[in-house]
């Protein structure tokens, strides 16, 4: 009995590690050019529920387009005075890549400016990505281009 017990929990470790060791780890980098961009309130003066969406196409190291990309982004945190340095957006972002699945991603970050770093969860995906986990992480560059990385677990 001792013999089937070990047997068996040994079975499971081998079976569940791939799933938390730095195998199954996997980084995919775009970058990202935003192709359209809306926001409904004034940028000098924002509220809380003004939003951001923005429609971004995705592009490889070699320039080469990979992909398609929509967030929508709402105002949740304003300073008095309003100043856009310290104002807070909430967001839902999706990430498709062609042939392979989309990433969905969000959660808080800085309102979007060059030099701005915002980190976001990684809920999950469709296709290839359907178990997808992890964090992606947005830099902007320009107002046009940003730099996305997504670690998935």
């Amino acid at each position: 009995m001792t013999r089937l017990l070990t047997l068996v929990a040994l079975s499971l470790a081998m079976a569940v590690a791939p799933a938390f060791g730095e195998a199954g780890a996997k980084r995919i980098h775009v970058t990202a050019k935003i192709v359209q961009q809306t926001f409904t309130g004034e940028l000098d003066a924002p509220k809380p529920g003004d939003q951001l969406i923005s429609i971004v196409e995705l592009f490889d190291k070699h320039d080469e387009k990979v992909g398609t990309g929509a967030g929508l982004c709402a105002i949740v945190s304003v300073p008095q005075p309003p100043n856009l340095d310290d104002t807070f957006i909430q967001c839902l972002i999706t990430a498709t890549f062609d042939k392979k699945g989309q990433i969905i991603f969000g959660g808080t970050a800085p309102f979007p400016q060059p030099g701005l770093v915002g980190h976001f969860g990684i809920f999950g995906g469709t296709d290839d990505f359907r178990t997808a986990r992890g964090e992606a992480m947005l830099v902007v560059i320009t107002p046009e281009l940003q730099d996305a990385t997504f670690d998935l677990e």
